[in-house]
């Protein structure tokens, strides 16, 4: 009896872990982005690839992470849609910040099992260019462009 109740124990364990991981593109996006705009980069790094925790790391020698501390309480994000092809993902949300709107794209990829952030320089120049009011080269990305070279 006592390893029947164990047993169940364990397996309620498990599944309350399995439902907090990243198995999903728009869980980790909107984790992720939470976490970037409460200027908390050591939690954002858990939904990040390698390579956009380098680009946190570097932001944050740079005091950028005071930035986003600043930024309003009043902020938050819905996702709009969502495109998956393999291991990649773009997941494009609505930022929401008093009453203003904004589409973010966000690229990721999936890593043993788990969605993670995928940015890279050339994505954050791009976030800043809209940020800045100047458009991109045609918009949200789109996994159909990666297709037009082959």
């Amino acid at each position: 009896m006592k390893y029947v109740l164990n047993l169940c124990l364990a397996a309620i364990l498990f599944f309350s872990l399995a439902s907090c991981s990243n198995n999903k593109p728009e869980t980790a996006a909107i984790r992720f982005m939470e976490a970037m705009f409460d200027g908390d980069f050591e939690k954002a790094k858990e939904y990040a690839s390698t390579d956009t925790k380098s680009m946190l790391s570097m932001m944050e020698s740079f005091g950028v992470k005071d930035q986003f501390e600043d930024m309003s309480d009043d902020l938050s994000f819905k996702v709009i849609k969502t495109e998956i092809k393999d291991d990649r993902a773009i997941c494009t949300l609505e930022m929401n910040e008093d009453g203003e709107k904004e589409e973010m794209p966000i690229n990721l990829i999936k890593k043993e099992g788990e969605w993670l952030v995928d940015m890279d320089k050339e994505d954050m120049d791009k976030e800043d260019m809209n940020m800045d009011g100047l458009e991109k080269e045609d918009g949200n990305p789109s996994f159909d462009s990666e297709d037009e070279g082959n």
